[in-house]
């Protein structure tokens, strides 16, 4: 609620979350294609060099990792949670898929080897609460990646800080087993900090026991010019351009109410 009181900015450990990462990357299977279509298309028409691979930052259970090594990336994953790691490393031996796969914290992180291209989907730089840890997430970015690369990244938005809550709700089924979910965002505004609170449910029903988690957590918007301050003072990074969605003609100023942005980036 806009006006209330403040939120508090102390960041309790994420390792407890999503803690059910089966039932998470079902519930979460939704168009990843389209994306995936529009990541490969940004790859092709915007990068200086080719790319072949590509590191997911916060890649969660891999809906656009494993999409990707599908169609031939040498892929790479970071992610802060032991469990979803694991999953993805289940899923990799699974298609004798190889790669890096590191349990760590996307403010401060290495690769063993430079990549050609980083993507951050779902929002996930908005679990960076305080533009210091924006600046060292995009230095630590720049590090990682190979001269004329790219980092491409969405992030949610929202035209007014007086909208209510946002609230979605949908079910999926994969063979026996059906999740329904419900996640919310724009939960207790702060608009000093830009910062709110995010939850999620899972409820997960599986030959007739049911399974239910619940998870919180804050997150923090940023603006889109406000972004491009953020890039510059990080330094590193050339701006390419920006889309209020996952098609090459969905460029962010001729939409009035983008509900996402997604930022093409370049290593100098």
């Amino acid at each position: 609620m806009v006006g209330g009181a403040p939120l508090r900015l102390r960041e309790k450990s994420r390792l407890r979350e999503y803690s059910a990462p089966r039932f998470y990357e079902i519930a979460f299977d939704l168009n990843r294609k389209g994306e995936v279509d529009f990541l490969v298309h940004c790859f092709k028409r915007f990068s200086r060099r080719r790319v072949r691979r590509v590191v997911d930052i916060a890649c969660g259970t891999g809906p656009h990792l494993m999409r990707l090594a599908d169609r031939g990336y040498l892929m790479s994953g970071l992610d802060l949670s032991p469990r979803n790691i694991q999953f993805l490393r289940e899923r990799f031996a699974a298609k004798g898929y190889q790669g890096e796969l590191v349990v760590g914290d996307m403010t401060d992180f290495r690769l063993a080897q430079p990549v050609d291209a980083a993507i951050c989907m779902q929002d996930s730089q908005g679990h960076l609460l305080r533009t210091e840890q924006l600046v060292a997430h995009l230095r630590a970015v720049a590090k990682c990646l190979k001269r004329g690369g790219l980092y491409v990244f969405d992030r949610y938005m929202a035209s007014s800080w007086t909208n209510p809550a946002r609230r979605w709700t949908w079910s999926k089924r994969r063979g026996r087993l059906i999740v329904r979910a419900s996640f919310s965002a724009l939960n207790d505004v702060d608009p000093v900090s830009q910062v709110f609170r995010e939850r999620m449910t899972l409820e997960a029903i599986e030959n007739g026991t049911r399974r239910l988690y619940r998870q919180t957590h804050l997150s923090r918007m940023v603006f889109p010019q406000e972004l491009k301050t953020v890039v510059e003072l990080a330094g590193g990074f050339e701006f390419v351009q920006w889309f209020f969605g996952f098609k090459p003609h969905q460029i962010l100023e001729t939409s009035r109410h983008p509900i996402i942005m997604v930022v093409v980036l370049r290593k100098k």
